[in-house]
């Protein structure tokens, strides 16, 4: 397709086309990784000026999935690196092998003390823990006394959420927890079906669950996966082939009652599979946003970031949330490790992304203000480390430690002027970057 960096910017087709508590627990002191011995710059001051702190400190928050290993196995059952810190500027410096935190209390604890502010719930069983499956009023005291807020759950698939009596149990939740945002990821129903009729059916249902949500003082949200970014497939519109399922939803939802929290590697791999049958074009992914912000329904940010794959296979994702680390000293592993957010071509954007519409972190975060409550959830879907025969992780920190890096790359984000911010500028490029695995 020759130079991809030459290519417009309509018609690029991507791939398709407290430290006392942490040593009592043996936890390392996380020095510069550790959000909370950041500068203590003021989050939210100089209003839109350079070099304000683009994620304030409150509003960082992780997705539960990014660290379901932790979650759900016994406390310091398991000894792993959470990185020392030089890491992973240096990849050798993994720091010391120490027992891991498991469980929602211990792991609460962890994440507090490497700078988050919430936790974005996906499930609520902590496996080898007991209780297995604890009472809200439990989570909610753990969270409590880690300092830790809960941010909201991915619990409420739409189809279930039909159901008055599955959706009260939600909003019983969240009172309990204290979080006012409940959705669901995924699609709309499965299996979805890309006709006219099956859409107006999700549409009003999502309606009619946001309005009940509402009326409680909790916003329904959707976090939209790959297929949402396909076009219609139904014989009987045949005017809508050239229409993707997203612009279309987005259009066909009340704005009061349906909210949206993007996977920012999610959308630009939708973005990169599904172009245009006739002319090629993409789905402009920079639109999309600016008509959420405008319209006050862009509730929060799911920060996954990946490195592009140079020749993925026409129609699959481009982009590899595992990569290769140069010196990296989990030879077991081949030295494969995840990517951790702040560090990736998502995040980055244009010119280390081919792709003149992936705009990076920072001017993302600019040019889209996020509406109430506003989190910025840190996610990768392949954090744990893949368990490898018989069943034993190699990498049992991993998880955590790219929780750990992701957030201390979040919080040094600073706004820069329409000059130089966004594209590729500004992120410290080299910091372990390598190529995909």
């Amino acid at each position: 397709m020759g130079n991809p960096r030459e290519v417009s910017r309509r018609t690029f087709i991507g791939g398709a086309a407290g430290a006392a508590g942490i040593a009592a627990l043996g936890w390392p002191q996380a020095g510069l990784a550790d959000g909370r011995h950041c500068d203590d710059d003021d989050d939210h001051g100089g209003g839109h000026g350079e070099g304000r702190r683009l994620v304030p400190r409150d509003r960082l928050g992780l997705q539960q999935f990014a660290i379901r290993d932790a979650i759900t196995r016994a406390n310091r059952s398991v000894s792993g690196y959470l990185g020392g810190p030089e890491f992973p500027e240096n990849p050798r410096d993994l720091g010391p092998l120490t027992p891991l935190p498991g469980g929602f209390a211990a792991v609460f604890e962890y994440l507090a003390s490497v700078g988050y502010a919430g936790i974005e719930f996906f499930s609520f069983n902590q496996g080898a823990n007991a209780p297995a499956t604890p009472t809200d009023a439990q989570v909610r005291a753990w969270l409590d006394a880690a300092g830790l807020r809960a941010a909201g759950t991915h619990t409420g698939g739409l189809q279930a959420m039909t159901d008055p009596a599955n959706r009260q149990a939600q909003i019983d939740r969240a009172r309990i927890l204290g979080y006012r945002m409940v959705g669901t990821a995924g699609n709309p129903a499965n299996p979805t079906l890309g006709t006219l009729a099956a859409w107006q059916g999700y549409a009003q249902q999502a309606n009619t669950v946001g309005a009940a949500f509402r009326a409680a003082g909790i916003k329904y949200f959707f976090h939209p996966e790959q297929d949402w970014f396909r076009f219609f497939d139904d014989p009987a519109h045949p005017e809508l082939s050239r229409t993707h399922r997203m612009d279309w939803f987005t259009d066909n939802t009340d704005p009061r009652y349906v909210f949206f929290e993007p996977d920012t590697m999610h959308t630009l791999a939708g973005r990169a599979r599904f172009p245009d049958p006739v002319d090629g074009t993409l789905f402009d992914v920079n639109a999309w946003y600016a008509r959420l912000a405008r319209q006050r329904r862009l509730i929060a940010w799911h920060l996954k970031d990946a490195q592009r794959i140079p020749l993925p296979a026409a129609g699959t994702n481009p982009y590899a949330q595992l990569q290769w680390r140069a010196g990296f000293p989990m030879t077991i592993n081949g030295g494969v490790d995840a990517v951790y957010v702040g560090e990736g071509d998502v995040s980055h954007g244009y010119p280390d992304d081919p792709d003149p519409e992936v705009i990076g972190y920072v001017e993302m975060f600019q040019r889209y203000p996020l509406s109430d409550p506003g989190w910025f959830h840190a996610e990768s879907d392949n954090a744990p480390d893949a368990p490898a025969a018989p069943a034993v992780s190699q990498d049992p920190g991993r998880s955590l430690r790219w929780a750990k890096i992701s957030a201390r790359n979040l919080l040094a984000l600073r706004a820069q002027d329409a000059s130089h911010h966004g594209r590729g500028h500004g992120h410290g490029r080299g910091h372990g970057h390598g190529r995909p695995w």
